[in-house]
């Protein structure tokens, strides 16, 4: 979509608007009865014409640092400037950020001069550093536990060697800690000075084929120089037919290897082996956030943001997943919301408080995007009056009959303020059915703190999460357009249009509940 033909769509809905509007209702600030007129601007046409583009196959399911996810940067980017949205990072619309990309099969593992296969064989937690460990014995210490009550690495010395484990904990045994967890087995390990740790799991085709699209796919993290995230030692689940291959126990086969490993007379036992372990997964890549910046009028330092990733998950098995609804639906909320804004702007009634209007990448792989944001602001986060977050707007979850719903995460947590201000919008606007159930405080699917709004509220800002729920195809392949429900999102973003009316229109900023600390 070109500029002069988006700059003259402005100037004629400019027009329009003034000219044909009624009055609107009242929700408590001298501008809000003019609000209305430019949440119309938001139409189901516009909403699913950018989401035909953002979630089409051209776009490759917008993988961080892929080049789907730079194309989608590019349509946002010009959007922005097609719509008259200033640069949100000084003179670019880029915040760009370097990514530290782990490819789990950049290990080799070789026992006895065997090479073993990563995931048939093997798979590995931890996030061990780039290196080579050789080691000539493998000890067995049984549940690999060294507890104030039972410590089974007592009278043994594993210096220098592997160390062989059972999952899990003895029956019967007395502990303080919750050793069923594979991080404090592994930190138990290493301060014993084992220079690898090989747990024999249970079932474990069965986990390894459930977990191998997770296993398989790249991790990535921030990549900040001078700060340490490698301590671990390697840290291998292994199956117990393996187990008995590298030690070569197939003439004990009449007992269990879980038997042998914690019968007195065969615990502590070591075995002489070649093993050899070579890490070479770490590369850095580059990823980018989009920033769009609407400067305010009379409150310009204080700032509202907008937010919704961009990102998916890119390819599952050779098939594209163009996050239709995770987060293409959100995307695409922020350009219109962006575009709304831009209009009163040029009407002569732009926000008394700044905007920025920001798409955030890495979410997929651990709200990286934002978390970066928020440790490298562009703007004061002390400034910051809140955060409004959407992801995944677009469907209807099955605990719903039809879309006139939204679920409405954290907007209590830190400001009693906000949650009132949403919720007289609602009322007066839209009249959602605004449903509060994963904002409880023992929510076990943790929403609060899966999507780029959390990073925000750990910094003591308020926040919004707006979210349908999940569907039969979250993260798949199947979440395409053609099953967006337009209106809903439509009266969806004109309630977050509303709202974010009134927090960068009223005169005092919104309160704050409780000091500015992470709520957890």
């Amino acid at each position: 979509m070109g500029k002069s033909k988006i700059s003259g769509r402005l100037i004629y809905l400019v027009v329009t608007l003034l000219v044909g509007c009624s009055t609107p209702r009242f929700v408590g600030i001298d501008k809000s009865s003019i609000s209305e007129r430019y949440a119309t601007s938001i139409t189901s046409e516009e909403l699913s014409e950018h989401l035909h583009i953002i979630a089409s196959d051209e776009y490759e399911g917008r993988e961080t640092g892929k080049a789907g996810q730079k194309k989608a940067a590019d349509y946002i980017k010009r959007y922005f400037e097609s719509i008259q949205i200033d640069p949100g990072n000084g003179e670019s619309y880029f915040q760009h950020f370097p990514l530290k990309v782990d490819n789990p099969r950049g290990i080799s593992l070789q026992i006895n001069g065997v090479q073993l296969d990563y995931l048939d064989d093997y798979y590995y937690y931890a996030t061990f550093a780039d290196s080579v460990w050789n080691f000539s014995e493998i000890v067995l210490v049984g549940y690999g536990i060294a507890d104030s009550l039972y410590n089974e690495y007592a009278k043994i010395d594993v210096s220098g060697k592997a160390v062989l484990v059972l999952e899990g904990v003895p029956k019967g045994k007395r502990v303080s800690q919750d050793w069923d967890n594979w991080r404090l087995k592994s930190e138990t390990a290493k301060s014993y000075g084992a220079t690898a740790i090989f747990t024999i799991q249970k079932d474990y085709g069965f986990y390894s084929d459930m977990m191998r699209n997770y296993l398989d796919n790249p991790k990535m993290q921030l990549h900040e120089k001078g700060k340490r995230r490698n301590g671990s030692i390697p840290n291998f689940y292994v199956s117990d037919s393996l187990a008995r291959t590298f030690l070569s126990l197939n003439q004990e086969s009449n007992s269990s290897i879980e038997q042998m490993i914690t019968m007195e007379d065969f615990r502590s036992r070591e075995f002489s082996v070649r093993g050899k372990i070579t890490s070479k997964r770490y590369s850095i890549i580059e990823s980018e956030n989009i920033l769009g910046y609407l400067e305010g009028t009379d409150k310009k330092d204080e700032l509202l943001i907008i937010t919704a990733h961009y990102d998916h998950i890119g390819y599952d098995n050779g098939k594209i997943c163009n996050g239709a609804d995770d987060d293409g639906s959100g995307t695409v909320a922020v350009l219109e919301l962006a575009e709304a804004f831009a209009l009163a702007k040029s009407a002569g009634n732009g926000p008394r408080r700044s905007i920025l209007f920001m798409t955030v990448s890495g979410e997929e792989k651990g709200l990286l995007g934002s978390d970066f944001y928020t440790k490298n602001p562009v703007y004061p986060l002390e400034n910051t009056i809140a955060d409004l977050n959407i992801d995944m707007i677009g469907r209807i979850d099955k605990r719903h009959k039809d879309g006139n719903y939204i679920y409405v995460i954290g907007s209590n947590k830190l400001s009693k303020e906000l949650h009132y201000i949403n919720e007289k919008c609602n009322s007066h606007f839209v009249g959602l059915d605004l449903d509060y159930k994963y904002n409880r405080k023992r929510d076990p699917n943790r929403y609060y703190y899966r999507s780029d709004h959390y990073n925000f509220a750990k910094n003591g800002i308020p926040v919004i999460f707006y979210f349908n729920g999940t569907h039969d195809d979250y993260h798949k392949p199947t979440d395409e357009v053609e099953k967006i429900d337009f209106d809903k999102m439509e009266k969806i973003n004109r309630l977050i249009f509303h709202t974010a009316w009134e927090l960068s229109n009223r005169e005092d900023r919104i309160k704050l509940r409780k000091p500015r600390r992470d709520p957890n």
